[in-house]
């Protein structure tokens, strides 16, 4: 479970990097080529994203299965009889060791959405390059989607094939510690530094931030299989909101004060996110330090 779903939301989230590189050397660049200026240039190419996503959402509905059994999803397939209300996701909140996930998705997925929102201007402003060039750069961080959030999904599975479910816990403490700690490393990068030496970096960072999203859901569907849906759901959402929080918290009022500060607090906040991987326990699964209860393991069996 960990390797597809890690795959499928990489291939996905590879669409970023592939963005950052596309818009402005296949669309924005020969627009002005032909006469256009910067400003006319860059909104003519936000019409060609938008005419995608229209054409793939219409195929989308038309060919796609809902999931691997079924055309459409039917509640009934996982024990329910309705539809998820708002109760469903109140009583998932409950758990704070869903609001544990919910957080630390926020410190991987969420740190993705604003490293593609600040990392072109980055390279283009403070390493004083062409935005062609910053835009390149800026892709390669989301090309690492590749392979890199598969390979937390495989490692996810590997350690729990061999420690049972801790493993899983481990490999998602690793994957945001170390992501923590390369992005520190990219923000004591000044611009006395050659570009590729912040580049070299930043690859390293996005592997462990991939590969933490990965990792993170090779957990996701064994929090509470009953409201797998909305676990899920609430997940993902934090991810989106993590985003938000950096960018509003961190970039935008810190950025003022001095250019590398933002990613160094933001990469505190990843720090502390990881920490919180000692608190997930379940029963009949363990947490980081134990096993499962042995009372646990043979009542789940039976």
């Amino acid at each position: 479970t960990g390797i597809a779903r890690a795959t499928a939301g990489g291939w996905g989230n590879l669409g970023g990097g592939v963005a950052q590189i596309f818009i402005v050397w296949c669309l924005c660049k020969p627009f002005q080529a032909i006469g256009m200026g910067v400003d006319l240039a860059w909104r003519v190419s936000m019409f060609f994203p938008a005419v995608l996503l229209l054409i793939i959402a219409v195929v989308m509905k038309k060919t796609c299965w809902d999931t691997p059994t079924a055309q459409r999803f039917d509640v009934t397939a996982t024990g329910k009889t309705s539809k998820a209300s708002m109760w469903d996701y109140l009583e998932c909140l409950k758990d704070p060791r869903i609001v544990i996930m919910i957080f630390q998705y926020s410190a991987c997925f969420g740190t993705e959405l604003a490293m593609n929102a600040q990392l072109a201007t980055h390279f283009r402003v403070y390493f004083e390059m062409g935005s062609g060039s910053a835009s390149a750069l800026a892709g390669c961080f989301g090309l690492m989607n590749l392979f890199a959030r598969s390979l937390g999904g495989i490692l996810s599975d590997v350690l729990f094939a061999k420690f049972a479910f801790p493993g899983r816990l481990w490999v998602q403490f690793i994957a945001l510690f170390l992501e923590s700690v390369f992005l520190f490393a990219f923000a004591c990068i000044d611009n006395t530094h050659p570009w590729y030496v912040a580049l070299l970096v930043l690859i390293v960072f996005s592997l462990f931030v991939q590969m933490a999203e990965g990792t993170s859901y090779g957990i996701v569907p064994f929090m509470n299989p009953k409201q797998l849906a909305c676990t899920s759901a609430l997940v993902g959402a934090g991810g989106n909101l993590g985003a938000v929080i950096a960018l509003l918290c961190f970039y935008q009022p810190l950025g003022a004060i001095e250019t590398l500060l933002p990613f160094k607090v933001h990469a505190g906040y990843v720090l502390f996110s990881s920490l919180l991987s000692v608190c997930y326990y379940w029963p009949d699964k363990g947490g980081m330090f134990t096993g499962a209860r042995a009372s646990s393991q043979e009542s789940s069996k039976a």
